[in-house]
């Protein structure tokens, strides 16, 4: 928690310097947004297998070679279990749905008009709405932070991102002893209001 807060606190510092850094070839535009949706991959680390979930939202991204991008995104992730407490190595599958927010700094390492390669990284936080298994509410806490680091690229009005999520946030597990952590893979496409 306080290693995410040290993360989120440094970009925040940061994001003056990215919306006046421009390209000396192709400044293009300074603010633009869109809508967001995609696939994610998500599972607990060691305890259980990847399982396809999806997402939908918008984004607002300011800056021009530097950027901000902030979103606000509904994720629903699906992972498939085994019961470990009774070892009956039965499986079962947990759908949760959040609330994302991620905060990323990125750089286009190439910045053309209508052509954007991009590399991004910046702290995320999600709030969960609910579960579909019941006896995993108790397991996993309201918010839960995380880090994304990616790879995006843009073509004409469209946008999209390659990008890997690790859990900063532990889960308990049956006892006070045991925790997990989640990540996940999403593959987002979106369209920009602005080129």
């Amino acid at each position: 928690m306080k290693k995410s807060l040290v993360i989120f606190i440094l970009l925040g510092m940061m994001f003056p310097f990215a919306l006046r850094a421009q390209d000396s070839e192709y400044k293009g535009t300074a603010f633009t947004g869109g809508i967001k949706v995609g696939i994610n991959f998500s599972n607990y680390i060691g305890k259980s297998t990847m399982q396809p979930g999806g997402e939908a939202g918008i984004f607002i991204r300011a800056g021009r070679s530097f950027y901000f991008e902030p979103s606000f995104m509904y994720s629903f992730r699906s992972t498939n279990f085994k019961d470990f407490k009774n070892e009956l190595e039965e499986s079962f599958e947990v759908g949760q749905h959040f609330i994302d927010v991620p905060l990323l700094l990125g750089y286009k390492i190439v910045n053309k008009k209508n052509f954007n390669l991009r590399i991004f990284i910046g702290p995320r936080v999600g709030f969960r709405l609910g579960s579909d298994y019941d006896n995993f509410e108790d397991a996993v806490g309201f918010a839960q932070w995380g880090a994304q680091a990616g790879l995006g690229i843009d073509f004409w009005i469209f946008t999209f991102d390659a990008k890997y999520d690790i859990s900063a946030s532990k889960f308990k597990q049956y006892d006070e002893s045991t925790f997990w952590k989640q990540n996940m893979v999403n593959l987002v496409l979106g369209v920009k209001f602005k080129r």
